[in-house]
Protein backbone atom coordinates (compact mmCIF):
# COMPACT_ATOMS: atom_id res chain seq x y z
CA UNK A 1 0.00 0.00 0.00
CA UNK A 2 1.48 3.31 -1.02
CA UNK A 3 2.08 6.24 1.28
CA UNK A 4 0.24 8.44 -1.23
CA UNK A 5 -2.95 6.43 -0.69
CA UNK A 6 -2.64 6.85 3.04
CA UNK A 7 -1.88 10.59 2.91
CA UNK A 8 -4.65 11.27 0.43
CA UNK A 9 -7.23 9.49 2.57
CA UNK A 10 -6.17 11.30 5.76
CA UNK A 11 -6.25 14.79 4.24
CA UNK A 12 -8.70 17.15 6.01
CA UNK A 13 -10.16 14.31 8.06
CA UNK A 14 -11.44 14.83 11.59
CA UNK A 15 -12.56 11.84 13.60
CA UNK A 16 -15.06 12.24 16.44
CA UNK A 17 -15.12 9.30 18.83
CA UNK A 18 -18.46 7.88 19.91
CA UNK A 19 -18.10 4.71 22.02
CA UNK A 20 -15.95 1.64 22.42
CA UNK A 21 -17.09 -1.35 20.35
CA UNK A 22 -14.44 -3.79 21.51
CA UNK A 23 -11.01 -4.18 23.05
CA UNK A 24 -8.06 -6.45 22.40
CA UNK A 25 -4.70 -6.86 24.10
CA UNK A 26 -3.07 -4.08 22.08
CA UNK A 27 -5.96 -2.44 20.28
CA UNK A 28 -9.33 -0.75 20.78
CA UNK A 29 -12.17 -0.46 18.26
CA UNK A 30 -14.38 2.63 18.44
CA UNK A 31 -17.55 3.70 16.76
CA UNK A 32 -16.62 7.06 15.27
CA UNK A 33 -17.85 9.85 13.02
CA UNK A 34 -15.66 11.18 10.22
CA UNK A 35 -16.05 14.87 9.47
CA UNK A 36 -16.79 16.70 7.23
CA UNK A 37 -18.29 13.72 5.35
CA UNK A 38 -20.56 12.62 8.21
CA UNK A 39 -19.62 8.94 7.67
CA UNK A 40 -19.80 6.59 10.64
CA UNK A 41 -16.99 4.04 10.78
CA UNK A 42 -15.37 1.45 13.03
CA UNK A 43 -12.01 2.91 14.00
CA UNK A 44 -9.41 0.38 15.11
CA UNK A 45 -6.50 1.90 17.01
CA UNK A 46 -3.44 -0.24 17.59
CA UNK A 47 -1.07 1.06 20.27
CA UNK A 48 2.26 0.29 18.67
CA UNK A 49 4.29 1.52 21.63
CA UNK A 50 2.88 -1.44 23.56
CA UNK A 51 3.93 -4.03 20.98
CA UNK A 52 7.37 -2.90 19.90
CA UNK A 53 8.73 -6.17 21.31
CA UNK A 54 5.93 -8.20 19.69
CA UNK A 55 6.95 -8.24 16.05
CA UNK A 56 4.30 -10.79 15.10
CA UNK A 57 1.39 -8.65 16.39
CA UNK A 58 2.66 -5.70 14.37
CA UNK A 59 2.88 -7.88 11.26
CA UNK A 60 -0.71 -9.08 11.87
CA UNK A 61 -1.91 -5.46 11.86
CA UNK A 62 -0.14 -4.64 8.61
CA UNK A 63 -1.28 -7.95 7.17
CA UNK A 64 -4.93 -7.07 7.86
CA UNK A 65 -4.59 -3.76 6.00
CA UNK A 66 -2.74 -5.22 3.02
CA UNK A 67 -5.14 -8.10 2.50
CA UNK A 68 -8.30 -6.04 2.94
CA UNK A 69 -7.02 -3.60 0.33
CA UNK A 70 -6.73 -6.49 -2.15
CA UNK A 71 -10.35 -7.53 -1.63
CA UNK A 72 -13.40 -5.81 -3.06
CA UNK A 73 -16.59 -7.74 -2.35
CA UNK A 74 -20.02 -6.86 -0.91
CA UNK A 75 -19.67 -9.55 1.77
CA UNK A 76 -16.22 -8.49 3.00
CA UNK A 77 -15.60 -5.55 5.34
CA UNK A 78 -13.87 -2.68 3.55
CA UNK A 79 -10.75 -0.97 4.80
CA UNK A 80 -11.54 2.72 4.15
CA UNK A 81 -8.18 4.20 5.10
CA UNK A 82 -5.28 3.84 7.48
CA UNK A 83 -2.88 6.21 9.17
CA UNK A 84 0.12 6.10 11.47
CA UNK A 85 0.47 8.96 13.96
CA UNK A 86 2.32 9.18 17.28
CA UNK A 87 2.99 5.45 17.61
CA UNK A 88 -0.66 4.64 16.89
CA UNK A 89 -1.87 2.73 13.86
CA UNK A 90 -5.39 3.86 12.97
CA UNK A 91 -7.51 1.75 10.62
CA UNK A 92 -10.83 3.10 9.37
CA UNK A 93 -13.18 0.18 8.68
CA UNK A 94 -16.71 -0.13 7.41
CA UNK A 95 -19.08 0.02 10.41
CA UNK A 96 -21.32 -2.98 11.09
CA UNK A 97 -24.64 -1.43 12.03
CA UNK A 98 -26.11 -4.63 13.48
CA UNK A 99 -23.18 -6.02 15.47
CA UNK A 100 -21.86 -9.47 14.64
CA UNK A 101 -23.45 -12.82 13.80
CA UNK A 102 -23.47 -13.92 17.43
CA UNK A 103 -26.45 -11.60 17.84
CA UNK A 104 -28.85 -13.64 15.69
CA UNK A 105 -27.81 -16.81 17.50
CA UNK A 106 -28.28 -15.22 20.92
CA UNK A 107 -31.65 -13.65 20.07
CA UNK A 108 -33.12 -16.90 18.79
CA UNK A 109 -31.67 -18.90 21.67
CA UNK A 110 -33.09 -16.47 24.23
CA UNK A 111 -36.51 -16.59 22.56
CA UNK A 112 -36.57 -20.40 22.29
CA UNK A 113 -36.98 -20.40 18.53
CA UNK A 114 -34.98 -21.63 15.56
CA UNK A 115 -33.61 -19.45 12.78
CA UNK A 116 -35.74 -19.73 9.64
CA UNK A 117 -34.09 -21.81 6.94
CA UNK A 118 -34.12 -19.13 4.17
CA UNK A 119 -32.12 -16.84 6.49
CA UNK A 120 -29.55 -19.58 7.10
CA UNK A 121 -29.23 -20.28 3.37
CA UNK A 122 -28.85 -16.56 2.71
CA UNK A 123 -25.94 -16.43 5.18
CA UNK A 124 -24.43 -19.52 3.52
CA UNK A 125 -24.62 -17.87 0.10
CA UNK A 126 -23.03 -14.65 1.33
CA UNK A 127 -20.22 -16.41 3.19
CA UNK A 128 -19.55 -18.77 0.27
CA UNK A 129 -19.46 -15.83 -2.11
CA UNK A 130 -16.93 -14.03 0.10
CA UNK A 131 -14.74 -17.16 0.29
CA UNK A 132 -14.94 -17.64 -3.47
CA UNK A 133 -13.68 -14.08 -3.99
CA UNK A 134 -10.90 -14.66 -1.46
CA UNK A 135 -9.95 -17.91 -3.18
CA UNK A 136 -9.65 -16.07 -6.50
CA UNK A 137 -7.47 -13.48 -4.73
CA UNK A 138 -5.38 -16.31 -3.15
CA UNK A 139 -6.21 -15.22 0.40
CA UNK A 140 -7.10 -17.50 3.31
CA UNK A 141 -8.95 -16.02 6.29
CA UNK A 142 -7.99 -18.63 8.92
CA UNK A 143 -10.28 -17.32 11.68
CA UNK A 144 -13.86 -17.62 10.44
CA UNK A 145 -16.33 -17.54 13.34
CA UNK A 146 -19.56 -15.67 14.22
CA UNK A 147 -17.65 -12.96 16.08
CA UNK A 148 -15.78 -12.08 12.85
CA UNK A 149 -18.90 -11.93 10.68
CA UNK A 150 -20.67 -8.60 10.80
CA UNK A 151 -24.33 -7.75 10.30
CA UNK A 152 -26.07 -5.11 8.18
CA UNK A 153 -29.68 -4.47 7.23
CA UNK A 154 -31.25 -5.70 10.46
CA UNK A 155 -34.82 -4.38 10.81
CA UNK A 156 -34.80 -3.27 14.44
CA UNK A 157 -38.47 -2.16 14.33
CA UNK A 158 -39.89 -5.62 13.64
CA UNK A 159 -40.91 -7.89 16.51
CA UNK A 160 -41.13 -11.06 14.42
CA UNK A 161 -37.74 -12.79 14.31
CA UNK A 162 -38.15 -13.68 10.66
CA UNK A 163 -39.11 -10.13 9.68
CA UNK A 164 -36.18 -8.71 11.66
CA UNK A 165 -33.59 -10.93 10.03
CA UNK A 166 -34.91 -11.91 6.60
CA UNK A 167 -33.08 -9.14 4.70
CA UNK A 168 -29.90 -9.21 6.74
CA UNK A 169 -26.56 -8.76 4.98
CA UNK A 170 -23.35 -10.14 6.42
CA UNK A 171 -19.72 -9.26 5.85
CA UNK A 172 -16.60 -11.17 6.80
CA UNK A 173 -14.07 -9.11 8.74
CA UNK A 174 -11.02 -9.27 11.03
CA UNK A 175 -8.33 -10.32 8.58
CA UNK A 176 -5.45 -10.16 11.09
CA UNK A 177 -4.74 -13.88 10.67
CA UNK A 178 -5.31 -13.98 6.92
CA UNK A 179 -2.59 -15.22 4.59
CA UNK A 180 -1.80 -14.67 0.92
CA UNK A 181 -1.03 -17.91 -0.91
CA UNK A 182 1.57 -17.02 -3.54
CA UNK A 183 2.45 -20.40 -5.07
CA UNK A 184 1.94 -24.14 -4.78
CA UNK A 185 4.48 -24.59 -2.02
CA UNK A 186 2.98 -21.83 0.11
CA UNK A 187 -0.40 -23.55 -0.05
CA UNK A 188 0.89 -25.92 2.61
CA UNK A 189 0.55 -23.84 5.78
CA UNK A 190 1.34 -25.19 9.22
CA UNK A 191 0.81 -22.28 11.62
CA UNK A 192 -1.97 -22.62 14.21
CA UNK A 193 -4.00 -19.44 14.55
CA UNK A 194 -7.63 -18.64 15.20
CA UNK A 195 -10.38 -20.16 17.35
CA UNK A 196 -10.10 -23.90 18.10
CA UNK A 197 -13.90 -24.35 18.15
CA UNK A 198 -14.05 -23.63 14.39
CA UNK A 199 -10.65 -25.02 13.46
CA UNK A 200 -10.25 -27.89 10.98
CA UNK A 201 -8.74 -31.23 12.11
CA UNK A 202 -5.56 -30.73 10.10
CA UNK A 203 -4.94 -27.43 11.85
CA UNK A 204 -5.68 -28.88 15.29
CA UNK A 205 -3.07 -31.57 14.54
CA UNK A 206 -0.50 -29.02 13.31
CA UNK A 207 -0.59 -30.57 9.84
CA UNK A 208 -0.41 -28.88 6.47
CA UNK A 209 -3.66 -27.19 5.52
CA UNK A 210 -5.18 -25.58 2.46
CA UNK A 211 -7.96 -23.29 1.29
CA UNK A 212 -10.57 -25.91 2.22
CA UNK A 213 -9.75 -25.36 5.89
CA UNK A 214 -11.79 -22.15 5.60
CA UNK A 215 -14.68 -24.20 4.15
CA UNK A 216 -14.69 -26.36 7.30
CA UNK A 217 -14.83 -23.21 9.48
CA UNK A 218 -17.62 -21.70 7.38
CA UNK A 219 -19.68 -24.90 7.69
CA UNK A 220 -19.21 -24.81 11.48
CA UNK A 221 -20.75 -21.32 11.46
CA UNK A 222 -23.70 -22.51 9.34
CA UNK A 223 -24.19 -25.43 11.72
CA UNK A 224 -24.26 -22.98 14.63
CA UNK A 225 -27.01 -21.00 12.91
CA UNK A 226 -28.99 -24.24 12.65
CA UNK A 227 -28.33 -25.69 16.11
CA UNK A 228 -27.74 -22.38 17.97
CA UNK A 229 -24.45 -23.74 19.22
CA UNK A 230 -21.17 -24.66 17.54
CA UNK A 231 -20.87 -28.29 16.35
CA UNK A 232 -17.97 -29.10 18.66
CA UNK A 233 -19.18 -27.07 21.63
CA UNK A 234 -18.73 -28.69 25.04
CA UNK A 235 -19.97 -27.64 28.45
CA UNK A 236 -16.44 -28.11 29.70
CA UNK A 237 -13.02 -26.56 29.18
CA UNK A 238 -11.51 -29.95 28.35
CA UNK A 239 -9.44 -29.09 25.26
CA UNK A 240 -8.33 -32.69 24.80
CA UNK A 241 -11.93 -33.88 24.54
CA UNK A 242 -12.83 -31.10 22.11
CA UNK A 243 -9.76 -31.90 19.99
CA UNK A 244 -10.76 -35.57 19.84
CA UNK A 245 -14.26 -34.66 18.68
CA UNK A 246 -12.90 -32.36 15.97
CA UNK A 247 -10.30 -34.76 14.57
CA UNK A 248 -12.94 -37.51 14.49
CA UNK A 249 -15.59 -35.21 13.04
CA UNK A 250 -18.08 -36.08 15.78
CA UNK A 251 -20.91 -33.58 16.28
CA UNK A 252 -24.62 -33.87 17.13
CA UNK A 253 -26.84 -34.48 14.07
CA UNK A 254 -29.39 -31.89 12.98
CA UNK A 255 -32.97 -33.00 13.83
CA UNK A 256 -34.68 -33.97 10.57
CA UNK A 257 -38.01 -32.48 11.68
CA UNK A 258 -36.52 -29.00 12.12
CA UNK A 259 -34.76 -28.39 8.78
CA UNK A 260 -34.62 -29.84 5.29
CA UNK A 261 -32.34 -32.75 4.47
CA UNK A 262 -30.63 -30.46 1.95
CA UNK A 263 -29.17 -28.17 4.61
CA UNK A 264 -28.02 -31.19 6.62
CA UNK A 265 -26.25 -32.62 3.57
CA UNK A 266 -24.74 -29.20 2.80
CA UNK A 267 -23.16 -28.95 6.25
CA UNK A 268 -22.09 -32.60 6.38
CA UNK A 269 -20.40 -32.32 2.97
CA UNK A 270 -18.14 -29.53 4.26
CA UNK A 271 -17.35 -30.83 7.75
CA UNK A 272 -15.32 -33.73 6.39
CA UNK A 273 -12.27 -34.81 8.39
CA UNK A 274 -10.17 -35.64 5.32
CA UNK A 275 -9.77 -32.31 3.56
CA UNK A 276 -9.26 -34.05 0.20
CA UNK A 277 -12.95 -34.95 0.18
CA UNK A 278 -14.27 -31.48 0.98
CA UNK A 279 -15.98 -29.74 -1.94
CA UNK A 280 -14.44 -26.86 -3.85
CA UNK A 281 -15.72 -23.42 -2.91
CA UNK A 282 -17.31 -22.99 -6.36
CA UNK A 283 -19.45 -26.10 -5.72
CA UNK A 284 -20.29 -24.92 -2.18
CA UNK A 285 -21.50 -21.59 -3.56
CA UNK A 286 -23.68 -23.28 -6.20
CA UNK A 287 -25.25 -25.56 -3.62
CA UNK A 288 -25.92 -22.66 -1.26
CA UNK A 289 -27.64 -20.68 -4.02
CA UNK A 290 -29.82 -23.68 -4.91
CA UNK A 291 -30.70 -24.19 -1.26
CA UNK A 292 -31.68 -20.54 -0.89
CA UNK A 293 -33.89 -20.61 -4.00
CA UNK A 294 -35.65 -23.81 -2.90
CA UNK A 295 -36.19 -22.63 0.67
CA UNK A 296 -37.71 -19.36 -0.53
CA UNK A 297 -40.03 -21.22 -2.88
CA UNK A 298 -41.07 -23.45 0.01
CA UNK A 299 -41.90 -20.41 2.17
CA UNK A 300 -43.96 -18.90 -0.67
Amino acid sequence: MSGDDRRQSSCCRRVVFDRVLGKGTFSTVYKALVEPDGVRIALKIVHLQDITADHKTLLDCLNEINNLKKLNHPNIIRCLWWDYVDSELKIGLELATGGDLRRIIREHYDNFCLIDEPIIWSCAVQLSSALYHMYESRIMHRDIKPANIFVYGLDEEKHSMYERWKRVKIKLGDFGFSKVITDGQDMMCRSVLGSPLYMSPERMLHQKYYFDSDIWSMACVIYELVALQAPFHLNTLDMNLMTKRIINGFYPPIPSDSYSIKITKFIDSCIIVNHKFRPKISYVLRQARRGLAESRNHVL
